[in-house]
């Protein structure tokens, strides 16, 4: 039995290494192979490896969330589908998101006539084939013109049932 053991949290779960010395642990970390570790565990256990749910920004736990499969799930959705792709685009932010993704988040089918319009090109770019990020401007204009828009709604909601 070794006398310590160093626990290393992964992204498919948690690695042990057990040693007895520096030098045992130096030793047992340059034989561990974390991407071969990872292939095995995560096509053994696909189906059973619990995943976590990913969390919304901060602020933005009332506008979107994540579905166990890693879906955007709009809960409140702005006034045209140009923002609508931009909020989407920003709830995977800094991860680009695909054609599929945002079209199935968003609701809007024709989701590359956006991605590709000339008004709207500055407010993403596409990264690599496919797949799609904001831009600074992109990220400043959700942050400030759209969820600000959402919260003048929610205001004047709030002044008319009082």
């Amino acid at each position: 039995m070794t006398k310590y053991e160093a626990r290393v949290k992964t992204n498919f779960g948690e690695i042990v290494i057990n040693f007895d010395s520096i030098e045992d642990l130096k030793a047992n970390i340059e034989n561990l192979d974390a991407n071969v570790v990872s292939d095995v565990v995560t096509k053994k256990f696909e189906a059973v490896i619990r995943k976590e749910v990913r969390q919304p920004k901060p602020g933005f736990e009332g506008i979107y969330r994540f579905t166990p499969s890693g879906m955007v799930e709009l809960i409140r959705i702005p006034d045209n589908k140009a923002k609508t792709v931009a909020l989407v685009l920003y709830a995977y932010h800094p991860e680009p998101a695909s054609l599929e993704q945002i079209s199935l988040s968003s609701g809007i089918r024709d989701v590359i006539d956006y991605l590709t319009h000339a008004s709207y090109k500055k407010y993403w770019s596409k990264v690599q084939e496919g797949k799609y990020l904001l831009s600074q401007e992109g990220l400043e204009w959700v942050t400030t013109k759209i969820v600000d828009e959402f919260q003048v709604a929610e205001e004047k909601t709030e002044s008319k049932s009082t």
